[in-house]
């Protein structure tokens, strides 16, 4: 919990009077004291007649005779006295806590939340200063991308977020997308796509209140982001826009993960916002981004803005996390098929094209798919299919299994067919 910077666990209470602080601390820790350097420190919590020197003297004695060393400036073990006319605690050292400031006190922001490691530990540093963080999540890939940029958010919230009830938003970003590649030169969707990201969060933020929005960007990291570029891109957010790790290199950025929490997660996120395939724009300006999105039509990205889901990341449940995101009813254009049915009923019935694995065997041997594709995996009922989908999507795949098995899916074709 932010805004702790230590405590201390209570072993043992007792009357506030010397000779029972003293039967109390011999007590407790004169068995684990033989042989160690100690020191002991009181505290008065209210103006009382028993003085903390006296009580230093007292309670080192005993524990001296008990076996330990006194040693005031690098003791093995500290032992606490708090006292006060209600009664006195003893304690044992401190433990650190997490130290920053607490929930609230900083004010209110929106993370651009992607899932990978950059944005989690830029929302990670807004909230260690006591921001309230609630996170927008622009989807390029899917429900199974959804997914795991949900693990995100609710392990960011579970473990930091204690004090502030935060909510992902959840904007689709196909259409945008389209409407981008559409009308922008090719060589600036990638900066034109932050821009529809900014603007996005930007709306969001000013309808929740959040005074900013908050970006994992580095400077130089990936080619959208030389200083350039983002100073061409920030005109597009209508509030400020924080960047927590402009001076962060990426280790760095994965070592904090790493302490957060949140790095076996993002590890499998694959990069989805990485849409030009050569030669993106790399020192752009301002005017020359608005040239190129000029015929950009802005009611496409308002009209997926106005339709996000909004999702209560305490109500979140496990199950939330798995049944919702795993199964399909459709069969995307440029999906890979998986079938994993017995040898038997694989000759009987497949669907053209398809792969035929044994569930076991698939798994075994993930490394052989190309995570560049979507993935619909079927089987007989649609229940093993699941279980190799929920690992495959732990791996980082973008893969589903088909709604009710080979029954469903044969109607399914024969519909599309007719």
């Amino acid at each position: 919990m932010f805004g702790i910077g230590n405590f201390s666990v209570v072993e043992a209470d007792c009357a506030p009077s010397l000779d029972a602080i003293v039967a109390a601390a011999t007590a407790t820790f004169g068995p684990r004291i033989g042989g160690r350097h100690f020191a002991v420190r009181a505290k008065r919590v209210r103006a009382f007649d028993l003085s903390t020197q006296t009580i230093n003297e007292r309670v080192g004695a005993a524990l001296r005779d008990a076996g330990g060393i006194v040693e005031l400036d690098h003791p093995e073990i500290t032992v606490g006295v708090e006292v006060s006319p209600e009664g006195c605690k003893l304690f044992a050292d401190r433990v650190p806590g997490a130290r920053g400031l607490p929930v609230g006190v900083g004010g209110h922001v929106i993370v651009l939340l992607s899932g990978g490691f950059d944005s989690a530990v830029a929302a990670w540093r807004l909230m260690r200063r006591g921001v309230c963080v609630d996170y927008v999540f622009c989807n390029l890939g899917g429900a199974a991308y959804e997914r795991m940029v949900l693990h995100v958010a609710k392990a960011l919230h579970d473990t930091w977020g204690h004090g502030h009830l935060a909510r992902l938003h959840v904007v689709e970003f196909a259409e945008p997308l389209k409407a981008l590649q559409a009308t922008v030169p090719k060589q600036f969707w990638q900066v034109v796509l932050k821009r529809q990201m900014y603007r996005a969060a930007s709306t969001i933020a000013m309808a929740e209140g959040a005074s900013a929005i908050v970006t994992g960007e580095s400077l130089g990291q990936v080619s959208s982001q030389t200083l350039a570029n983002l100073c061409a891109i920030e005109p597009a957010a209508t509030v400020p826009v924080l960047r927590p790790l402009l001076g962060f290199d990426k280790q760095e950025v994965i070592d904090e993960a790493q302490h957060i929490g949140t790095a076996p997660l993002s590890r499998r996120i694959k990069e989805y916002c990485d849409i030009v395939p050569s030669h993106p724009v790399t020192a752009t300006t301002r005017a020359r981004v608005d040239t190129a999105e000029i015929n950009l039509d802005g009611a496409v990205l308002a009209a997926a803005v106005a339709a996000r889901r909004e999702i209560a990341l305490h109500h979140v449940k496990p199950a939330d996390l798995r049944a919702p995101y795993l199964f399909t009813e459709r069969i995307p254009g440029d999906a890979a098929i998986i079938d994993c049915q017995p040898e038997s009923a694989f000759t009987r019935w497949h669907v053209p094209g398809a792969a035929h694995w044994d569930p076991a065997a698939l798994l075994d041997n993930l490394g052989e798919l190309s995570k560049d594709r979507t993935y619909v995996v079927y089987c007989a009922h649609g229940v093993q299919s699941a279980g190799v989908v929920e690992m495959m999507q732990q791996a980082g795949f973008e893969a589903y299994a088909f709604q009710g098995g080979v029954a469903e899916l044969r109607r399914h074709l024969a519909d599309a067919a007719a």
